[in-house]
């Protein structure tokens, strides 16, 4: 048998109970290179993988919703499309006033698409420094067309209750921001003529703000609206009338079942279309789905007594 003392190197038995024998501390070479590479990993993260960008807050998307001015009818002067179509400085000094007005918000105060509204918009706003992805082109004639018709598809709203020169004031300005913008050729500003007729001028009509129009149909309509109200009440308190109580138990809100009919043209229909009309949409009218399961005399019992309540 074979002394302790010369045993076989080899035997690979003791090298699983002490790796050392095998590789030394070469093993700490190693984990040092791997903590290396990791600090290096870490190093070269952008700001995004190291998730150090603190999320967006958008404020409420409300603030950034301009109503339209109130504006008076006008008639607008006439406009020499040949000599509009050409850059001047004044020109297009006044449309750096009306951008500043009217498009900041969703293209920002250098043109780059970047306004208050842009992060609420899709698409974003277009950014005037690149030549490419116009819509309808970068020419003054083809700006001018985005700003009379818009461009529905992509949410950019017509501007063509500005006079005729403030727009091509605003065409003139917004191209300032890139070089190399196409030019228009005399046939190009002669098909602006023929199209939207600037030579003889044109009439605008007068505007209101959206908030002033809504308070004014809201005064108009208090009226009816204290009406339905009270009708409705009758309906829920009266006593003895079948169909008055068939209101109270098929209705689940007899303001909106008696306003819409009073809003509806014509008001309460024949029996068969007002149950056709019903019975496929029973909340609208602001009744319960049971009310498809009336008999004909309880149908015509009901609409009966809604007929009564509107023409009150």
């Amino acid at each position: 048998m074979q002394d302790a003392q010369y045993k076989d190197e080899s035997d690979f038995r003791d090298l699983v109970r002490e790796p050392r024998r095998l590789f030394g501390y070469s093993y700490l070479y190693f984990l040092g290179a791997l903590l290396l590479l990791g600090m290096l990993y870490a190093w070269n993260l952008n700001l995004v993988g190291r998730n150090a960008i603190a999320p967006a807050a958008l404020k409420d998307s409300t603030a950034f919703i301009q109503d339209i001015p109130l504006q008076s009818p006008a008639v607008l002067p006439p406009v020499d499309v040949l000599k509009a179509g050409v850059a001047s400085d004044s020109l297009i000094a006044r449309g750096r006033d009306v951008f500043r007005a009217n498009c900041v918000s969703c293209h920002g105060d250098e043109g780059k698409g970047d306004g208050p509204t842009a992060a609420t918009l899709n698409p974003k706003p277009r950014n005037f420094h690149t030549l490419s992805g116009w819509t309808n082109g970068s020419k003054v004639s083809e700006i001018y067309r985005t700003l009379q018709e818009g461009i529905v598809k992509n949410g950019m709203a017509a501007y063509n209750y500005l006079p005729p020169v403030d727009r091509f004031a605003l065409a003139h300005y917004v191209r300032t921001f890139a070089s190399g913008q196409p030019q228009d050729s005399p046939a190009d500003l002669q098909l602006l003529e023929t199209t939207y007729q600037l030579a003889k001028g044109s009439r605008t009509a007068g505007q209101i703000p959206v908030k002033r129009a809504m308070q004014i149909v809201l005064s108009e309509d208090s009226a009816s609206i204290r009406k339905i109200r009270e009708e409705a009440l009758r309906a829920l308190t009266g006593e003895g009338d079948a169909g008055v109580a068939m209101i109270r138990e098929y209705s689940t809100d007899p303001v909106r079942t008696i306003a819409g009919f009073v809003s509806r043209k014509g008001g309460v229909p024949p029996l068969n279309e007002f149950v056709r009309m019903v019975s496929a949409a029973p909340a609208s009218f602001g009744f319960k789905p049971g009310v498809t399961r009336l008999s004909d005399a309880e149908w015509k019992t009901l609409q009966e007594a809604v007929s009564r309540l509107v023409s009150a």
